[in-house]
């Protein structure tokens, strides 16, 4: 290890730890502590189809996302990823194929890590009767949609 020689070196490493020490999780942002988002639309998380409204979104352990609305609930394993570049805003990330939404994604304000979900039988099934009926579209990148979350009312 190398000495710290100067007062300038000193204050270097002090940033940097406090850096590192206030970067937030997504865990920390969403387990424990719950967000809103407002759908304008039916989704679906995993087999369970919910209806437009407002849900509550919280992680359970390390790999479960609770999604809880008053119309319906439903639970989604989640695995972490490293986006390229931190999120501008926080936000649950929806892939759209014809009229039906997938919930993806939920990434936090300032973050570069993020929550995702793996492709559903069911979307896979969305994508490829969305590719039948427009063959020669290509991939779209208008597939995603993303909504807006915040915390909840106190």
């Amino acid at each position: 290890m190398l000495p710290l020689t100067t007062d300038k070196d000193r204050v270097a490493l002090i940033l940097a730890f406090a850096a590192i020490l206030a970067q937030p999780s997504v865990k920390a942002q969403v387990s424990g502590n719950e967000v809103v988002a407002n759908i304008p639309f039916a989704f679906q998380i995993g087999s369970s189809y919910l209806p437009a409204g407002t849900y509550k979104l919280q992680l359970q352990g390390d790999d479960l996302l609770w999604v809880k609305g008053n119309s319906g609930s439903g639970v989604m394993m989640v695995m972490r990823g490293e986006a390229n570049a931190p999120s501008s805003k926080s936000a649950i990330v929806f892939h759209h194929y014809g009229n039906q939404y997938f919930l993806r994604e939920v990434r936090t304000d300032g973050n570069g890590d993020l929550l995702w979900a793996s492709e559903t039988k069911a979307e896979r099934r969305a994508k490829l009767e969305e590719s039948a009926a427009n063959p020669n579209s290509g991939p779209r990148e208008d597939s995603k949609v993303e909504i807006a979350l915040s915390a909840p009312p106190r």
